[in-house]
C-alpha cells in the first residue's frame, strides 16, 4: 500500500462534507464521534473502512508547512505517548475515554517496535554433540574413555553441547501472521514509510488451527521459556490474539474522541519555563451544621499551564483553547474568561509583587485575527478602547500550528518562539497602544 492510499481530513468537519466517502459516517456515528447538535466530527486518528485509510487531522491544520504524511506519523505517535503516560489516556472521565482503541493501539505498536529490535521469535534448544560445543566435562568423564599421558587423562571425545535456533515452529509463524497485519494496519503510518513489504514475513509459513489453539500453544510455550524479551512477546502475542482474533476482522479506529484534551498535554509538556502552582491553589470549602470547616481538595481550581520567566519573573497564565477562533463569534466566551480572571486573582495572591498576565492559544497555522480579549461596557455595537473596563486584564491570544506541535510534543523539542511571544505579547500592550474591538 503506498502513500496515496491514505484520505487526510480534519477534526470538526461536517460530518455531510463531499470529501468523506461511503460508510465513514456510519462508523464514526457508531463510535459517538459526531456531535448530534452541530453534525460535526470530533475525531482525531486513524479510520479504516474495508480498504481505504483516513487520518482525521487537528482543527484548523490547512496551510501549515509540516506535510500531511508526517504530520500523521506525528499524530500516531503523539496518541501512543499520551495514552502511555496521561490518566486520561486510560480511565473513564467526564469526557468518556478520550483514547479510542487506545489499548489496542498500544500493544499493536509494542509489538511493532519488538519486531523492529529483535526480529522474529526464534525457538533455542540445547543440543547434545560431540567435539563441537560447550564442553561438558561431567558427560565426558562418566561416558569417555580416558588414555593416560604425561600431562594428565586425555579425552578424544568429548561430550559437547550446542544451542541450535530454530524459526520452524508454530510461535514463529503465528508470530509472523500477527506481524504481517499490524504492519498492514499500522505500519505505513506508525513508521513513516510509503512502503512496509516485509519479505521475511511474507515467505513464513500460514499457521494452521483457530485462535483458540493458537493461545492454547503459546501459553504452553510460554512456560518454556525464561528470557526477557521471549516472555513479553509471548504474553504480548496472547493479548492481541484474544483481543482481535475473537471477532470478524473489519473496521480500524484508533484516535482522540475529545481532542482538546491532548491540544492541553501538548502545549503544557512544550512551553518553556512551566512554573507548578496548581498544588497550591485554593480550594472550596463549606461550613456544616455542627461549624467545622471543611475543605474539598478534589474540587480546587487547575491550570492548564502556568509558565515563569526566569530572568523578569513575570508569570503568565495559559489556557490552551481548541477553539476555532477565527472570529470573535467563535472564540472563548464569558464563562471561559471569567475563569481565568479568578485564576489570575488567585495566583496574584500567591505572587503579589510578580507581573500576571493570561493568555489564551488557539489551534492555526498563521496569525490569526484575533490579538487580545477584554470586557467592555455595552454600549454599541462598536466599542472604542476606552470604553474597556479596566478592573479586568486582557487575555491575550496566540495561534499554534497544530502539525508542528504534535512533532514537537513527539520529539521533545520545546516551543521556544511562542513562548517568547507569550512573554512578550504584555509588553506590547502595556506599552500604550489602544486597540479598538467590537462586540457582537
Amino acid at each position: 500500500m503506498q502513500s496515496t492510499d491514505i484520505l487526510y481530513l480534519s477534526d470538526r468537519m461536517h460530518v455531510n462534507h463531499a470529501d468523506i466517502p461511503d460508510g465513514v459516517t456510519e462508523v464514526l456515528n457508531e463510535h459517538r464521534l459526531v456531535d448530534p447538535d452541530s453534525g460535526r466530527i470530533y475525531f482525531c486518528g486513524l479510520l479504516r473502512v474495508g480498504c481505504k485509510f483516513i487520518v482525521f487531522l487537528p482543527r484548523n491544520h490547512a496551510g501549515s508547512p509540516e506535510p500531511a504524511d508526517r504530520a500523521a506519523y506525528y499524530l500516531l505517535r503523539a496518541i501512543v505517548r499520551f495514552y502511555r503516560t496521561r490518566d486520561s489516556g486510560i480511565r473513564v472521565n467526564d469526557h468518556g475515554k478520550m483514547v479510542v482503541g487506545g489499548e489496542s493501539l498500544s500493544l499493536a505498536v509494542g509489538l511493532i517496535e519488538d519486531y523492529l529490535a529483535s526480529g522474529l521469535y526464534v525457538r533455542r534448544a540445547r543440543v547434545r554433540t560431540t567435539n563441537n560445543g560447550k564442553t561438558s566435562w561431567t558427560r565426558t568423564i562418566a561416558r569417555s574413555t580416558a588414555y593416560p599421558s604425561t600431562g594428565g587423562p586425555v579425552y578424544l571425545d568429548l561430550a559437547t553441547t550446542r544451542t541450535h535456533y530454530s524459526t520452524d515452529c508454530l510461535t514463529t509463524w503465528i508470530h509472523a501472521s500477527v506481524m504481517r497485519e499490524l504492519l498492514v494496519d499500522y505500519g505505513i503510518l506508525w513508521l513513516g514509510r510509503t512502503s512496509v513489504v516485509d519479505q521475511k514475513l511474507a515467505n513464513m509459513t500460514k499457521p494452521a488451527g483457530t485462535a483458540a489453539s493458537w493461545i492454547k500453544h503459546l501459553v504452553k510455550e510460554l512456560q518454556l521459556s525464561y528470557s526477557e524479551r521471549d516472555i513479553f512477546l509471548i504474553r504480548s502475542l496472547i493479548a492481541y490474539i484474544e483481543r482481535e482474533k475473537g471477532t470478524e476482522r473489519g473496521n480500524l479506529l484508533v484516535g482522540v474522541h475529545k481532542f482538546h484534551v491532548l491540544w492541553e498535554a501538548m502545549l503544557d509538556e512544550c512551553l518553556v519555563g512551566k512554573l507548578n502552582v496548581n498544588d497550591r491553589l485554593p480550594v472550596p470549602a463549606y461550613l456544616t451544621n455542627d461549624d467545622k470547616m471543611e475543605l474539598v481538595a478534589g474540587k480546587g481550581q487547575r491550570t492548564d499551564t502556568v509558565l515563569q520567566d526566569p530572568i523578569t519573573q513575570h508569570i503568565a497564565i495559559i489556557d490552551a483553547k481548541y477553539y476555532d477562533a477565527h472570529s470573535p463569534q467563535s472564540a472563548p466566551g464569558w464563562p471561559d474568561l471569567v475563569k481565568q480572571f479568578f485564576y489570575q486573582q488567585t495566583i496574584q495572591h500567591l505572587y503579589k509583587s510578580k507581573h500576571i498576565t493570561n493568555h489564551f492559544i488557539f489551534p492555526r497555522n498563521v496569525k490569526g485575527n484575533l490579538k487580545a480579549a477584554f470586557v467592555a461596557e455595552r454600549d454599541s455595537k462598536r466599542a472604542a478602547a476606552p470604553n474597556r473596563l479596566l478592573s479586568y486584564a486582557p487575555i491575550h491570544c496566540h495561534y499554534q500550528d497544530p502539525l508542528a506541535l504534535l512533532r514537537h510534543y513527539v520529539t521533545g523539542e520545546k516551543l521556544v518562539t511562542l513562548t517568547k511571544e507569550i512573554f512578550d505579547a504584555s509588553a506590547e500592550i502595556s506599552s500604550g497602544v489602544n486597540y479598538p474591538y467590537y462586540t457582537a
